[in-house]
């Protein structure tokens, strides 16, 4: 994996990434909100995603600690969602060379209820032998001939 091993910060030698979980390197358009101010969105491209948070590259800069709702988009244009928009925790901003600010997004999850689980209930069965009859089996010879079928006796 590409996020398993890195250059220390002298680039003089190698140590090992403290993900939880490699990158999926993506770019596809998203609007940001904060979730407090929904008419105050902002446009951005998704630079890389987890399980756990993703890249989010926009003009704009966003403060620390501000809870945002995230929006992935199906085209360039902003017009049609993808997918339901998703709670996040902006956690870290970092300024591009280029002049872009790239937002450290953590997913907030909400913690899954179990239903309440009922008891299995078993039914007896009765064993096979005792449900039918035995059957009676016939055997019967029969010859296709010229003249027809013609039944054997015995």
């Amino acid at each position: 994996m590409g996020d398993d091993m890195m250059m220390s910060g002298d680039n003089r030698s190698l140590r090992r990434d403290k993900r939880r979980a490699p990158r999926t390197e993506t770019c596809r358009p998203c609007l940001v909100w904060p979730k407090e101010v929904p008419d105050m969105t902002y446009q951005g491209v998704i630079i890389n995603v987890t399980p756990y948070g993703m890249c989010v590259r926009m003009l704009d800069s966003l403060p620390q600690g501000t809870i945002v709702m995230v929006q992935l988009m199906r085209d360039e244009e902003f017009r049609y969602p993808l997918s339901a928009p998703v709670e996040g925790m902006i956690v870290r901003n970092a300024e591009d060379e280029v002049g872009f600010m790239d937002h450290g997004v953590q997913l907030l999850r909400k913690a899954l209820e179990r239903p309440a689980t009922r008891p299995v209930v078993s039914q007896m069965r009765r064993p096979a032998s005792s449900r039918s009859t035995r059957t009676r089996m016939h055997t019967i010879d029969l010859h296709v001939t010229d003249r027809g079928i013609r039944r054997n006796e015995r």
